[in-house]
């Protein structure tokens, strides 16, 4: 089996993706082995004969012994599943060369390790040793392509490649980097990606703010507005008032994120995050997993995920996972129905070529909206219980999102890759809301209905491998993306008011019924965004204990309102990116790095030229550990960001503009600065003891702006300063090891609203508990609750008329999972 970076391309309609998965549905599991990229690469690829590694690695099941090989030398090891079921490995601890360090792990296995042609090499019976080239049986690779957490049981990944587009361990990588692993998302029973972003280090997720499904996410005091599915960027959702990013996470292996500025493999966008959306892969063993949940406020649900080889050879292989869910809120009234079905294909299609292609849907229906509360006049909170809701029944939240991904991966002779992607993504939705106005005493109500049809696409091309300088071996990657959405909205602002007061304390959502008619046409607003780039990043290895890495990416950024016929665009923003490891010992580096990304902007200045791009600089530097063979890593990071060209209006211009004839001109001179310190450990503590916890401190202030009062004032008072989040989980030593026993907290300090900062909340922490059973190796049993002391707290603030919303109370949740 070849496990190799995922492909991704469009979406089918229902019927065909129905057909995929009935084709998918007898699929099953394999071995998913990985590992981190090679220290030192020699020109056929592999790593370098000379080259000495310290290994960590018990004795234990070959199956497990293997990929923990791999991601401490980078090599790529191929075997025959039947040749290592139930084989034992010997302990490799010390530093070997990748082939010693292969004789020691296969010492008394009756196996031996041959030298493939393309640098990795291949496990045979000792007694039978033939050249890899000659041999044809199916083969698990242990490849650095793709760092799989699931199967692993770990809360850390051994390598991962959205920082740089280079196979980098978590040390290797001069920047702050999080994982939230298969395993995590399982044990605390994580299913929705705004659960997910609450639980990752040095990220910020708020609801209520933005109508809709799914809350706002932030990091380092910016709004993350990069979104990625196996590394290729895909506009977020957010427009306006609504928000529909949010997603379900049954078919993702993980989720990586690196913080700070990434416009290297992102493009445009804010200095604060990139999260990439990984996806599970076909596997080349059978494996069938059933999962069903049941939980507080009628929660259900149901999920099949099935993957095996298609073919006798195991050359094609495949996925499927296919789940339901039916729920009530906390909160009065709303009723949540999600489906989604996705499907995948892996084909051999050479001895070195791998396609890959898939299509997911997922279709959301939400009756009777969201909780978007009031206040005060005085900005304190009205004191509803938890459950209220001041929307209405009809309010609803309709969305459908349909994708299709390929892939084609080829492996050349001297350890070169070359790969190309593609994802197409189409999203409908449609809603109607309900918000309040007026004030304390007096509130009015208005419903607003808007419908979406959106689409947007992103294809790739890169080429990655390792080169040789100086008598030293290195990598490089060269590439060219291309992303492309088009958005069409239309709304109807006024479909219904009730100027009369209203009372929030005796409201009945049930007392008036749908208004009508509904004039979409009413707004309208339609855009196509268009955006290209050139990039390439190398990493040097200048001495044995010092890397450097380089990169930059030119962008071309085109927007047109295809509404008015007015635009802007950027041409060839340059990009640069620059950071150095130096390893202190086997166990700790050093780094530092400088990393940029731009924000294209439509203001014009005094002689109507389109102000400058807004530019976030991310300089960073700290320290990375890594222990047990990479099963626990350790990171200490300080920052500091600049956000500058923001726009200012020109006071010192003319009035009115003579450009644009406004009041006054812009110019971009506006600058934020943020800065702050992240923390985090992930991983194996001890045998059968994984954690993750991460504290984050972030400041970030105005510097220029062109209301002077707000010099040196909080830019965002939104975004928590003081974040601390903690899980684990813990599997009972002898006779209990069928139990696993763990929890989780969230800790963050007050924060006030930026729209009125009489609307406030305080600090505050929330606790999680998790016990799960494991009857036999098939069948096992989780019990998870959260908001273990039922905490009271706003998961997010808004305004005097909307916009604050509850936190969820304490909850339970069971769930049954029977592997067949």
């Amino acid at each position: 089996m070849h496990n190799h970076p995922p492909f991704h391309s469009s979406a089918c309609r229902p019927p065909a993706l129905t057909r995929m998965a009935c084709a998918l549905a007898a699929a099953c599991a394999a071995m998913a082995f990985a590992a981190t990229p090679p220290p030192a690469v020699a020109a056929d690829g592999g790593v370098a004969a000379s080259q000495r590694i310290a290994f960590d690695i018990a004795a234990g099941p070959l199956e497990q012994a293997l990929p923990q090989f791999a991601a401490a030398s980078g090599a790529t090891i191929s075997a025959p599943p039947e040749l290592v079921k139930g084989v034992r490995s010997s302990p490799v601890r010390g530093a070997y060369s990748v082939q010693q360090g292969l004789q020691q792990l296969l010492n008394g296995t009756g196996l031996q390790a041959v030298p493939h042609g393309t640098g990795g090499y291949v496990l045979a019976k000792a007694a039978a040793a033939q050249p890899a080239d000659a041999a044809t049986l199916p083969a698990v690779t242990v490849s650095t392509a793709l760092a799989t957490t699931e199967g692993t049981g770990s809360y850390t990944t051994r390598s991962m490649n959205t920082a740089t587009r280079l196979g980098l361990s978590p040390r290797e990588t001069p920047q702050s980097i999080s994982v939230l692993t298969r395993q995590q998302m399982d044990d605390q029973g994580i299913t929705t990606l705004d659960e997910a972003v609450q639980n990752i280090t040095g990220l910020v997720m708020q609801k209520g703010y933005y109508s809709g499904n799914s809350g706002s996410f932030l990091a380092r005091g910016f709004p993350v507005d990069n979104m990625m599915l196996d590394g290729l960027p895909t506009n977020m959702g957010a427009n306006g008032t609504f928000n529909a990013d949010n997603a379900d996470l049954a078919i993702y292996d993980r989720v990586e994120v690196v913080r700070g500025a990434n416009g290297l493999t992102s493009g445009s966008g804010n200095p604060a995050a990139s999260i990439n959306l990984v996806r599970k892969r076909p596997t080349a063993e059978r494996q069938v997993s059933l999962t069903a949940s049941a939980g507080n406020w009628n929660n259900y649900q149901l999920q099949l995920d099935a993957a095996n080889a298609l073919n006798e050879a195991k050359t094609l292989r495949g996925r499927t996972v296919i789940s339901v869910q039916d729920k009530d809120n906390f909160y009065d009234v709303a009723h949540d129905r999600t489906q989604q079905l996705y499907g995948i294909l892996e084909a051999d299609i050479g001895r070195d070529t791998t396609l890959t292609f898939g299509a997911h849907y997922r279709k959301y229906e939400n009756d009777g909206g969201y909780q978007e509360l009031p206040t005060r006049d005085d900005g304190s909170q009205l004191g509803l219980r938890r459950s209220a809701t001041l929307g209405n029944a009809y309010d609803f939240w309709n969305q459908t999102d349909k994708t299709v991904f390929a892939e084609l991966d080829h492996r050349f002779a001297n350890g070169w890759k070359a790969r190309f992607s593609a994802v197409k993504k189409w999203q409908d939705l449609s809603m109607v809301f309900s918000s309040f106005g007026g004030s304390e005493g007096a509130f009015t109500q208005n419903s607003q209905a808007y419908w979406l049809d959106n689409a947007q696409s992103s294809f790739d091309a890169m080429l990655s491998g390792p080169f040789q300088l100086f008598g030293r071996s290195h990598e490089a990657v060269v590439g060219v993306g291309h992303r492309k959405a088009l958005n069409y909205n239309y709304g109807d602002w006024g479909i219904r008011s009730t100027p009369l007061p209203l009372d929030p304390w005796n409201w009945n959502p049930h007392a008036a019924s749908m208004p009508g008619p509904i004039d979409y046409d009413r707004w309208l607003y339609k855009y196509t965004l268009r955006e290209q780039g050139l990039y390439g990043s190398a990493r040097f290895s200048i001495s044995d204990p010092l890397s450097v890495i380089v990169g930059a990416r030119a962008s071309w950024y085109d927007f047109v309102n295809n509404g008015n016929g007015t635009g802007y665009k950027v041409t060839r923003e340059l990009t640069p990116y620059a950071g150095v490891i130096y390893d202190l010992d086997a166990n700790h580096s050093l780094y530092a790095s400088w990393t940029e990304i731009f924000q294209p902007q439509s203001s014009r200045d005094i002689n109507g030229d389109l102000l400058k791009p807004i530019t976030g600089t991310n300089y960073e530097a700290g320290i990375k550990g890594e222990y047990f063979g990479g099963r626990l890593n350790a990171s200490l990071a300080v920052f500091q960001i600049s956000q500058s060209n923001r726009p200012m209006t020109d006071r010192d211009g003319p009035s009115p503009c003579p450009s644009t004839g406004s009041t006054f001109c812009t110019r971009a001179a506006g600058e934020v600065e943020s800065k702050g310190v992240e923390l985090e450990v992930s991983g194996e503590l001890a045998p059968g003891w994984q954690a993750t916890a991460g504290y984050t401190y972030v400041s970030a202030r105005y510097t220029r702006d062109s209301n002077v009062s707000n010099i040196g004032k909080q830019f965002d008072t939104d975004f928590p300063r003081h974040q601390f989040k903690a899980s684990t989980s813990y599997r009972l030593p002898g006779e209990y090891n069928r139990w696993r026993v763990g929890g989780s907290v969230y800790v963050q300090n007050g924060i006030r609203t930026s729209d009125d900062d009489r609307i406030t909340q305080g600090g505050y922490a929330v606790f999680g508990l998790h016990a799960g059973y494991q009857f036999s190796d098939n069948l096992s049993l989780r019990l998870n609750v959260n908001n273990l002391f039922d905490k009271t707290y706003y998961q997010g603030l808004g305004w005097s008329t909307g916009g604050n919303s509850y936190g969820t109370p304490r909850n339970a949740l069971l769930t049954l999972n029977y592997k067949l």
